[in-house]
């Protein structure tokens, strides 16, 4: 019952970052600390230090996984915290194949924005020079792009999050496995 209660929190935090993010391209700390929080609580509770641990290992992926891209300025720090967040609440190994699904939605919303504002050749251009340089030079400070360029050019990404969870929990029930706990 108590991870019940866990993932409702959870889908709640998506809702409400889902639409700050939209709105004001911002994901709030009041949401992601206290999730992440929470999380390693309840596991704690249920599961002890075993459960502690399951926790922090998917909180250390969620951190991970999307630091890099944060460091060279491709996304909110927002970002990076609430994937953290997911990932204390869902343990590493379904973390890393709940990613699978965030980098779909994404990479969707990616193409859509492209489209939606007429930039695709634009933007592919500037993503193969990118990688073209990084290539030549391996340094990826220079890539780093500017927070107002972000917020003009770049995508809401907590809604990629918020989309990738509920098409994982989505796949779970389909295919009657259990939503992860310890």
């Amino acid at each position: 019952m108590i991870p019940y209660i866990l993932y409702s929190w959870l889908i709640a935090v998506l809702i409400v970052c889902t639409i700050t993010d939209l709105r004001q391209r911002r994901i709030p700390n009041l949401l992601t600390y206290p999730t992440a929080f929470f999380a390693l609580t309840v596991h704690c509770y249920i599961g002890s230090w075993n459960g502690f641990f399951f926790s922090l290992g998917g909180l250390t992926f969620g951190f991970a996984v999307f630091l890099t891209p944060y460091l060279i300025g491709g996304m909110g720090a927002g970002d990076v915290k609430l994937m953290s967040a997911v990932g204390a609440v869902l343990g590493f190994q379904e973390t890393a194949f709940c990613f699978l699904f965030i980098a779909v939605c994404g990479g969707i919303m990616a193409f859509g924005f492209m489209v939606y504002r007429r930039n695709i050749k634009n933007t592919l251009l500037k993503t193969f020079l990118g990688i073209l340089y990084l290539g030549m030079h391996r340094d990826a400070s220079l890539l780093k792009v500017e927070k107002n360029i972000i917020i003009q050019e770049g995508i809401p990404y907590g809604a990629a999050i918020a989309g990738g969870v509920f098409l994982f929990f989505l796949y779970l029930i389909s295919n009657n496995k259990t939503l992860p706990a310890f």
